[in-house]
This record gives structure tokens, sequence and C-alpha cells, in this order.
């Protein structure tokens, strides 16, 4: 945008702010109510820049006897002979990667908590960073990732309390909550490519992307000025503008989600927090902070989705707010929830048995990954989904497996386990694992074989339905280069006849989840040739085959 079109674009959104808070005839004065033992000299030197004398502060407001001014009376004084003093803002609040560029300076700096920023600073906020600005006012602004912002005006007239903070969002988001201001000159703006949002006390966000910025009106209302025109936005409304064209009339945001909030405290990781579908919502942005002020955003995502997982942070109390973007990418007003994060330390992952899965050993082995969160583990065996049986249990066990202390019999039993810290705080167990214990498959011998022309055949007895069939033959009897390796969905093998001589071959049967059992006895077995002898038969000359089995 044109720089002369910005200043003017500053100048009609003050003077049009202006009117709507105070009257046309004491536009231009700050109005201040005497108190007891004031004076003229006392109250010049304190608010008057050193260049305007006390005589015309009293010449102003007809003040017959400097001496005693009543208490209740009001003064008017100009702002134009107020002091002015440079204000700063300070850095509440930072998380992630941000930089700020001070004024003079060619090199940027990493952004620290409590760090003094004047105007004419330069602030950049990478992926996943956010942080908190603090006006001279109190006033506040939450800048999100991918942002940049200049701070173009901070001035603080002397001590009135009235402050003139001018903010420039060149692109990414920021969220203002504003401190109600008292005084003409007080005044706060968040300037984008296209419009200048300015408020006299409210919460308000303002976004620039591209071609495109809008401005959410949270309480409070805001003045959205634009290519010569303006917008007046209340609360729960909001306005987008495009292409740097006239902001229209604004439209309603749209209402806060339900969320569905947990009673108890959060123990599984990740946690998916849902909420209730908006109509007209495309999306909805969510934002989880340490607490409600959300100085700093340890989440800020958008998803088309009503429930998002929430990140892996530890333990304690977290707040999380929602809203809903509509289709004109303008977003809706928050609904906030607080919730108790209680799931550390995470237990650990199971490898057997697993959830669903069977055990073969009636004394079965339970092992699983180890922690680094975890010194020691609690371990419980049952034989009810509720753990009123138990069976076995162990509270302090280390390493990455155990073993049931006693057989078992066939049937249905639950594990789970929960990680022990350092300091000993359990943290939650995992969901019950039911697993079925069952006997071993059955391990089958290979029958005599069968030969039919060039044709041989393995058969052996069938287990159960779903079971498949492993099947080796080898020269010799550890199967170490196997020259037939198969698996088979029925109990029997036909090939092509292999060379003559010895054979061994085994099966074993694989169940239905995998589950190899053992192999059934080594089988040694013996193939002659096709052609293992020709000899000449008198008086017929008849062809005789051999094949020895």
């Amino acid at each position: 945008m044109h720089p002369t079109r910005n200043r003017l674009l500053r100048q009609l959104a003050f003077i049009f702010l202006a009117l709507l808070t105070v009257p046309i005839s004491s536009a231009a004065d700050w109005v201040y109510r005497v108190r007891p033992q004031d004076n003229i000299w006392d109250l010049s030197g304190r608010y008057l820049r050193p260049d305007v004398p006390w005589q015309k502060l009293q010449d102003y407001n007809k003040v017959t006897d400097p001496l005693h001014l009543p208490p209740g009376m009001t003064l008017r004084v100009p702002i134009a002979w107020l002091r002015v003093q440079p204000a700063n803002a300070e850095v509440v609040a930072v998380m992630g990667s941000a930089h700020v560029q001070l004024p003079g300076q060619a090199q940027q700096e990493n952004v620290a908590p409590g760090m003094t920023l004047g105007y004419g600073t330069h602030l950049t906020t990478d992926a996943n960073t956010s942080l908190t600005l603090q006006f001279a006012d109190g006033s506040r602004v939450l800048m999100q990732e991918n942002s940049a912002l200049d701070l173009d005006q901070m001035s603080a007239y002397g001590r009135t309390g009235m402050v003139d903070t001018r903010l420039r969002l060149q692109h990414g988001r920021v969220s203002s909550a504003v401190t109600p201001m008292t005084g003409v000159a007080a005044h706060f703006s968040v300037e984008t490519p296209g419009t200048i949002s300015s408020v006299r006390g409210t919460h308000f966000r303002v976004a620039a992307d591209d071609d495109h910025t809008q401005t959410e009106v949270l309480t409070g209302r805001v003045d959205v000025a634009g290519d010569h025109a303006h917008v007046l936005v209340p609360k729960g409304e909001g306005v987008a503008v495009t292409d740097g064209s006239k902001p229209t009339q604004a439209q309603t945001l749209l209402a806060p989600p339900s969320l569905h909030c947990p009673v108890q405290p959060v123990s599984q990781i990740p946690y998916v927090f849902a909420w209730t579908a908006l109509d007209g919502a495309k999306s909805y942005r969510v934002q989880m902070a340490a607490n409600d002020r959300f100085e700093t955003l340890l989440l800020d995502h958008v998803t088309s989705s009503p429930q998002l997982s929430l990140p892996d942070v530890p333990d304690g109390d977290y707040a999380v707010r929602v809203h809903g973007v509509d289709s004109n990418r303008l977003e809706g007003e928050d609904s906030v929830c607080t919730l108790h994060i209680s799931g550390h330390p995470q237990p650990p992952l199971v490898m057997e048995p697993l959830p669903g899965g069977k055990a073969r050993d009636t004394r079965p082995r339970f092992r699983w990954t180890e922690s680094l969160e975890a010194a020691s583990y609690v371990w419980q065996l049952a034989s009810d989904a509720q753990f009123t049986q138990l069976l076995a249990s162990d509270p302090k066990l280390t390493g990455d497996s155990a073993r049931a202390p006693n057989t078992l019999a066939y049937g249905r039993y639950y594990w789970r386990i929960a990680s022990r810290d350092k300091n000993g705080k359990v943290g939650p167990f995992t969901d019950p694992m039911p697993f079925d214990l069952v006997p071993q498959p059955p391990a089958p011998e290979v029958g005599k074989p069968k030969s039919s022309h060039s044709q041989v055949s393995f058969g052996w007895p069938a287990g159960a339905s779903g079971q498949h069939y492993h099947i080796q033959l080898d020269r010799k009897p550890d199967f170490a280069h196997p020259q037939i390796d198969q698996t088979l969905d029925q109990p029997v093998l036909e090939i092509k006849k292999p060379g003559s001589g010895t054979w061994y071959v085994r099966v074993q049967t694989i169940d239905t989840d995998g589950y190899a059992g053992p192999w059934g006895a080594t089988q040694k077995i013996r193939l002659g040739c096709m052609l293992c002898r020709v000899a000449a038969v008198a008086g017929g000359g008849g062809l005789v085959l051999w094949l020895l089995l």
C-alpha cells in the first residue's frame, strides 16, 4: 500500500474512533478532575510540556484564582500541550523460535522473556512459535506462528495514563486484549496491508495472508478502515477484506462450539479432544496453553475434523480453546476448557502377548519395551478385565519381561502394566489386554509318499480350520538348505519328482494368528529314478520300468 494512503487510513481511523467516544467540542482535549490540594502550578509541572507555561493552562480554563482550585472542577488540557515520551513493550512469554531486529541494527537476535522493546522493532516468529507482548497500559498481544509484526509507534502521555500504540502486521495472526482506554489521545491499532483496526478497549484478532485480511471481534467493538471506508464491527462479528477492497458489512461469527471437556484427569496419552460439530464450520482452530491466559501456545492447529489428538505434555493443568472457521475464513468465538493431565510416566509398549492374541506356554511369558521414563514397572495378571481376581502381581518389576509364576489352565486371561518413575510415582496402567491360553498346534507327521507318473505327493493329518502348513524337503536332516520350502493351505504337497536318492521331510502347523507350532518328526525317504532298469524279456522283448519308493 502507498505510504500516503497508509497515513490517510491512520488519520481517518483515529478521527473516526475519537468521534465515537468523546464530544466533538472536546475532541482535542484531555479532561482532568481537580482533587483536594491541587493547584495550577503543580498540575502544569506534572502534565504539561516544559515549553508550555502554566499561565496558558489558567487562561484556557478561565481560572480566576490559580491558588484555589475547587475539588471536582474539570480542567481541559489540549493534547498538544501534554508531555509525550516513548513507551516500551515487554516480552511476557515466548515459546519456540522468535527473532527481533531492533532499530538501527542489521542483525536479528533471539527473543527472550523479559526483553524490553521500543518502537521501530521488527518481530518474526517461526513455525510452532508464539509469544506475548505487554504494552505500557497493560494491553497484551499474542503473536502466533509464521508472523511478522512491526512496533510502529508506542507513546505515553506523561502521567495521564493515555498510551498510543500502533502495530503493523505484515503477515500472520495476532490476538489482542486491549485495556479499556480513557482520554481522547489513548489509541490502539493494528494495521495490515489492507486495513487498519482501531480500538479503545476490546479483545479482537487480526490476520493477514497474501491479499486477504480479516478482523474478528470477541469483546467491545473495532473500527476497521480500508480504501477510504469504515466499518464498525461489534462483538461477535467480523469483516474480511480481499485484494485491498473496501471493508463491507460485518458478518456474524460462528458460535462457540460445545467442547467435550474431560471431568476426570487425563491419563491416556495421546488424548483425543473432541467437540460437537458446528453448522457452517469448514474447519476448526485448536489452541492449547499452559493456562487460560494463552501467553504462549503449546498447540495451534487447524483441522477439518471435530476432534484432535493433544500433544504429549508433562503432567499438570492446561487450557484448550476451540473455534470454528467459516467459508470466508473468519474465525468464530472461542470455547475454552481446562483439563488436568496425569499420564506420566507412560506405560511401556507391549510386545507379547498382544491384546486379543494367544499364548501356548502354560506358564506364559510377558514382554514389553523398556521406557526411558521408568525405573521399574507394576505388572498384573488376572482372570477378569476388572482385575478383581489377581492371579499374579509384581509391584516393582525391573527389566523387560515377566513370567506367570504358576501353571495356568487353558482359557482367557488379562494382563496390564504401568511404569514407576525414579521418584516412585506410578503412571497409568495400559488398558486390560486379553489373551487366550491355547494348546500348541499339532506337530503333523508326513505319511508314506504316493507317486503318480512323474509326480509325487506327501500328505499328513489336517488341523483346525484356517490353519496353514509349512513343509520342507532337504538332502540332509539339518534342513540347512531345503530344496523344497513351501507354506500350504491344505495338508498335501504334490510336486514333480525330485532327484533320486535319500530325502528328509518335515511339516509344522501355522496357526490362524501366524504362530508356527513345533516341527513334526523328520521322515526319511528314498526316491528312485523313473527308468531304473531296462531289460530285454525273452520271447516278448517287453520293457519293464522300475520305480523304487
